[in-house]
């Protein structure tokens, strides 16, 4: 008895099922939100990164001793941070792009699941 209900179980795993209507709601949003998420998380360690080595040249810790290198480390930390301030521009931009996208298969989606709860 034990094996009967281990194979229905592994036989489970494997069937095809077809996709719900929740299911398939999820993954458009997925599709919304992702490409904006990963553009920002990757802008975001970009402007950190420039940031801190304009920090370091500015303090010396990079190119001590030149003193040039003070104006090129607050240059190059102005930059990184534009990029952080842009980033979240560039997120939100790519975030209505996606909504204008996708947006009304998700609302003519989620009113059938609406209407079908009701």
């Amino acid at each position: 008895m034990e094996n009967k209900s281990t194979i229905e179980k592994i036989r489970r795993d494997y069937e095809e099922r077809g996709e719900d209507k929740v299911e398939v709601l999820r993954k458009l949003d997925k599709k919304v939100k992702q490409p904006a998420e990963i553009t920002a998380f990757t802008l975001g360690v970009i402007a950190a990164l420039i940031l801190g080595v304009g920090m370091c040249l500015a303090m010396g810790v990079l190119g001590a001793g030149v003193k040039a290198l003070f104006a090129v480390g607050i240059v190059v930390g102005v930059v990184g941070i534009a990029l952080a301030v842009a980033n979240y521009f560039i997120y939100k931009a790519i975030l209505k792009s996606g909504k204008a996208k996708y947006g009304a298969q998700i609302l003519q989606l989620s009113e059938q699941l609406l209407n079908e709860n009701n």
